[in-house]
């Protein structure tokens, strides 16, 4: 017989197994749009990867929020190296960010 709180402690089992599942298939699915958003730029996205930066609430036309940040480095001529930034709201974008001579923007 499951005590409470053997219930309690697998509920919360799930749950960070529910959290971690979903937080691997959204860097998944913002690898996937980087290298895309790169190609689309004519950069090249370095080593392939995003690091997740922070959490962070974002205001778009009257409401909040809650967005994933994650950082990547990205090439113009393969001798440089540059930063951009993704914040990610579930499965959709909010913003990418290019750090170059101009910073660039792209809202979506």
């Amino acid at each position: 017989m499951l005590s409470l709180i053997d219930v309690i402690l697998l509920f919360l089992f799930i749950l960070l197994l529910a959290y971690w599942w979903r937080t691997t298939e959204q860097k998944t699915f913002a690898i996937t749009q980087a290298k895309v958003y790169c190609q689309q730029r004519k950069v090249q996205l370095l080593d392939q990867t995003l690091v997740f930066k922070k959490l962070q609430l974002h205001r778009t036309q009257n409401h909040r929020k809650l967005c994933r940040v994650y950082e990547f480095d990205f090439s113009t001529d393969g001798q440089d190296r540059h930063r951009g930034e993704i914040l990610l709201s579930g499965f959709n974008f909010v913003r990418v960010i290019l750090d170059l001579e101009e910073l660039e923007i792209t809202q979506y």
